[in-house]
């Protein structure tokens, strides 16, 4: 049986070598000695490990004059579609999507919209088509054919970044308009057609208006890597634009869609250079079996780099409310909001919506980017109720404009979580416990409710020197003695009484930052002492007796970082970025260098933002204004830094393509690692070594 295995095999790189050219004959001369071939089993013979072939497509490989909606492939075995509609992409776009099926060992696409006249239409299928049996995909698999007399083969390659990480975008749309010599856009409108005429004068006008009012003339699609190619191309001169196309019309007519664009003229050329391929030896990875010298052909511009952004504009919307615990309700909304949402209980609106206001029945605390906002429900005969009947106003994105929209909602009371709950008696060991029980007459035990206290915790029990540590009640406070709170640092073995004031976070509603004075030291052991009764929170529950300890870092606990930045253009500012891709320090570029006195030690990447306005932070940029976003850069290597040591760097931040400065270790959009397949052959015949020598003989 193992013989026709070796005949399957080598019938597949006949076609392979040959094309469908002998397609017919040779399907008529192994027919039956491949329908005997087995699928995969020791006991049947080798498994499958080949993708299928394609043996003929109607119309063919660079036809011409073509004018059937409809096209077929044919392979040489059963085959299956793995997610095809997403992974298929066609030029020039189709407004109407196609439908694509199959069918035993044939593929079906139909074009729902009319073909254009003289015009190279390209399908790729990437990894689309797949054996029925064994799933082996067959890669690149494309299509090209015209409508004309002939085919346009230019092509150009890219890559797609976001603007201000340059992460890799993937399943965005860049396309082209081809103009004419002058660089404006051919006028599309004839006598009596008064939209075409309109649109005309527009882009005459505003040229960047086209990418609004007209689908691509030809596009391509980005893959993991954020690549593109666009293929297909007549000589001529284009202007490049890409969408994340929420609404799949090849164009830019939703203001919350992410775009990019080109500042100038692609002209699109071909070269060609002699390359030479390497062919080892199959089964010896050492030798070699010739040298393959052949021509290559070259497509230009093929480093294209664009780099997407958001004007601005974001689709507001409630994406998710909760009961999170018995006084605590969560909102999730897509984008920042603009204005705090409006709460109210149905049919008890007398009572007010939600503000800051500790006196309120509902007490708002947004987090810093106002996406998130946490209510607390403040009155305990609303939280004590089974269900909640509230109405939520809020800013809703509609048809690309903020509206005010109310929300129904009905709520469930989630399980008693009680807030803030500390009995008032000290944590005691299993075995302590188990003693006092036997000890204890059960009728005794004292049934006076127990004391419940509020907490308030340290975020950082370790200052960086120069900051200021930060405390976090757990719930929002109603009341504060200061005079109750005693701040005081270690000298030797005596705690000596310090000057303070506590204040209030404005961003956050539950935190309050700790100032020293005159200030607090490096490498000095600090206390604050909180007498009981302190603080009351808006339940009425008070701070039991606490003590926290934190200090300041030491100086020589950092590392010192200079870094010399070269071919800057204006002023810039440079972040030290953590393992996530999120800046932990920032300073701007004065005299050519950025001056890191004080730089984390570990692991730390660096990113330079050329700051045009000079307002510290990264600005997006303009289509109306043909503006484009602020330059980002990535030093591509990671830095590991020690205790007190020191380190510059020389960073020349245009020496590298822009595309291969973020290192892959960096990126939070990269696409899965892809397992190397091991061959079940390969291990089936190591395990039978006459019939491995003997399927050498046969290849």
């Amino acid at each position: 049986m193992t013989i026709f295995v070796y005949l399957r095999a080598m019938f597949r790189h006949f076609l392979r070598k040959n094309g469908s050219k002998f397609a017919p004959l040779s399907i008529l001369l192994f027919a039956g000695l491949l329908g005997c071939a087995s699928i995969g089993s020791p006991g049947g013979g080798l498994y499958d490990e080949t993708p299928p072939v394609l043996v003929r497509s109607e119309p063919s490989e660079a036809a011409t004059s073509v004018t059937k909606q409809k096209i077929t492939m044919r392979f040489d075995e059963n085959i299956k579609l793995d997610n095809a509609n997403d992974k298929m992409t066609i030029s020039p776009p189709q407004v109407k999507a196609p439908s694509i099926s199959s069918n035993a060992k044939t593929l079906t696409i139909e074009l729902r919209d009319t073909l254009l006249p003289n015009t190279t239409y390209t399908i790729d299928l990437g990894d689309a088509v797949q054996d029925n049996n064994e799933g082996n995909p067959l890669e690149n698999l494309s299509l090209t054919f015209s409508t004309g007399d002939h085919i346009d083969t230019m092509k150009v390659m890219g890559t797609l970044l976001n603007a201000k990480d340059l992460e890799p975008v993937t399943g965005a749309f860049v396309g082209i308009y081809a103009v004419a010599e002058d660089g404006t856009f051919p006028a599309r409108g004839v006598e009596g057609d008064s939209l075409q005429l309109a649109i005309d004068s527009i882009v005459a006008l505003y040229p960047d208006s086209i990418f609004s009012l007209r689908p691509f003339e030809r596009a391509g699609k980005t893959d993991a890597y954020g690549r593109f190619t666009i293929s297909g191309l007549a000589p001529g001169k284009y202007r490049m634009y890409a969408v994340k196309d929420g609404n799949t019309n090849y164009k830019y007519d939703v203001n919350t869609e992410d775009i990019a664009f080109v500042d100038t003229l692609i002209i699109p050329s071909v070269g060609s250079h002699i390359a030479n391929d390497t062919i080892w030896n199959r089964f010896d990875s050492l030798k070699v079996d010739s040298i393959y010298v052949h021509e290559v052909t070259d497509y230009y511009p093929n480093d294209l780099c664009l780099r997407m952004f958001n004007e601005g504009h974001v689709i507001r919307y409630l994406d998710d409310m909760k009961w999170k615990d018995s006084i605590q309700i969560t909102l999730n909304f897509a984008a920042r909001m603009p204005e705090t949402p409006i709460i109210t209980l149905i049919g008890e609106e007398d009572r007010g919506s939600a503000r800051l206001d500790k006196d309120a029945w509902l007490i708002c605390e947004p987090n810093p980017t106002y996406d998130t906002l946490v209510y607390w429900l403040r009155d305990s005969m609303v939280y004590h109720r089974d269900t909640l009947h509230l109405a939520v106003t809020y800013p809703f994105t509609q048809n690309g404009i903020d509206i005010i929209r109310t929300d129904t909602m009905h709520l469930e009371k989630p399980e008693f979580n009680a807030p803030e709950v500390q009995p008032n008696e000290e944590k005691e060991d299993k075995k302590k416990k188990k003693r006092q029980k036997k000890e204890q007459d059960i009728t005794a035990i004292d049934s006076l409710p127990k004391t419940v206290f509020m907490t308030i915790k340290l975020l950082d029990s370790k200052i960086d020197v120069g900051k200021r540590p930060r405390l976090e009640t757990s719930a929002p406070l109603d009341s504060l003695n200061v005079k109750a709170l005693h701040l005081e640092q270690q000298k030797d073995t005596v705690w000596v009484p310090l000057d303070f004031e506590l204040v209030h976070d404005s961003l956050h509603l539950r935190r309050y930052t700790l100032h020293a004075k005159p200030h607090f030291s490096p490498g000095q052991n600090y206390r604050l002492i909180c007498d009981s009764a302190s603080m009351f929170n808006i339940y009425g529950h008070p701070l039991n007796t606490t003590t926290l300890t934190f200090s300041e870092k030491k100086s020589d606990e950092y590392a010192h970082l200079i870094i010399t930045v070269l071919n800057v253009q204006g002023d810039a500012f440079v972040q030290l970025l953590n393992e996530k891709d999120v800046a932990v320090q920032q300073v701007h570029v004065k005299n050519g260098q950025a001056r890191f006195p004080q730089a984390p030690v570990g692991k730390s990447y660096v990113r330079l933002v050329e700051d045009s306005n000079g307002n510290g932070m990264f600005d997006t940029g303009s289509l109306e204004g043909h503006i484009q976003p602020e330059n980002v850069f990535y030093l591509p290597k990671m830095l590991e830094m020690r205790e007190n040591w020191d380190y510059s760097e020389i960073w020349d931040v245009r020496s590298t393509a822009l595309e291969k400065q973020k290192l892959d270790e960096l990126k939070q959009n990269k696409p899965k690692e892809k397992k190397e397949k091991k061959s079940k052959n390969e291990e089936y015949l190591k395990e039978h070594p006459r019939l491995r020598k003997k399927y050498q003989q046969n290849l």
